[in-house]
């Protein structure tokens, strides 16, 4: 029996994305232009995170846990919260921040693997293009996840798609339970104690960081396209050709449902 997934869940994931995908923009241009008004937001968080006090084990528990979920996952921006958990209160309260945070990846994980398991490949059929998974994007998650299974698990949680759809792959692809658990706590502990070493790092020096903003993102920016490349660049061709027929497929199912759609004009 086919499962459907309600409609009002599918609109309110699209607003959910399109609504993150402006406010990160806006936040990039908005350091560009107004760095001192970035650093004033940034100490005015720091001071409501050293307000609240526990509820920030809660809140480092949510973040990571709700990054890890298939969707929302890609547009929730869980990671950027634990970096500033972790910056402003895992400093001084570093073992039970980082208890949370492995918690609660492991448990996003898990719900992520369980969720592949029950809708199989549903959820992604109906709702993961509006996050940039298509048939060429799962197949190629799919191939990682056979033959790096293990590292994918450990690793996927670093990546913006990767860490909402990878545990879901995997359930869907028929891992067992117990390997799967042994890679998710493996790596939920190696990501809570890196966000958290990066969320000291970031607030020791947001304000240097802030200042130089423009010229360290054109360094990661040639960094990346270097590595492209010249490292990725056979892959990358690889994808567009897979991709390219990927839309080509899509687009004539589209014409022909239109076609099969228009009424006889013959009386």
């Amino acid at each position: 029996m086919t499962r459907t997934t309600p409609s009002f869940v599918h609109t309110f994931a699209r607003i959910l994305s399109i609504f993150f995908v402006v406010l990160t923009f806006g936040i990039v241009i908005l350091t560009f232009f107004q760095p001192d008004l970035v650093k004033s937001v940034i100490a005015w968080i720091g001071n409501l995170i050293e307000h609240i006090g526990v509820w920030n084990y809660l809140i480092a528990f949510l973040s990571a846990c709700i990054e890890s979920l298939p969707i929302i996952g890609v547009v929730l921006p869980g990671m950027n919260i634990m970096i500033l958990v972790g910056g402003f209160w895992g400093k001084t309260h570093l073992i039970g921040t980082l208890l949370s945070a492995s918690v609660g990846a492991m448990l996003g994980n898990f719900l992520g693997f369980w969720l592949g398991r029950e809708y199989g490949r549903e959820i992604l059929d109906e709702h993961g293009e509006w996050f940039g998974l298509g048939k060429t994007e799962v197949k190629i998650m799919d191939r990682q996840i056979a033959k790096n299974g293990p590292w994918y698990i450990i690793l996927g949680k670093f990546h913006n798609v990767a860490r909402a759809f990878v545990p879901f792959l995997a359930g869907s692809g028929g891992m067992q339970l117990r390997t799967f658990w042994l890679y998710n706590t493996i790596g939920s502990v190696i990501w809570a104690i890196t966000v958290n070493c990066l969320g000291i790092f970031f607030i020791d020096q947001y304000e240097m960081i802030l200042d130089n903003f423009g010229k360290i993102l054109l360094v990661i920016m040639i960094g990346f396209l270097g590595y492209a490349y010249f490292f990725q660049r056979e892959k990358w061709n690889s994808y567009l050709r897979e991709k390219r027929q990927e839309i080509e497929e899509k687009e004539q199912k589209r014409a022909e449902k239109r076609k099969n759609s228009q009424p006889n004009s013959r009386t």
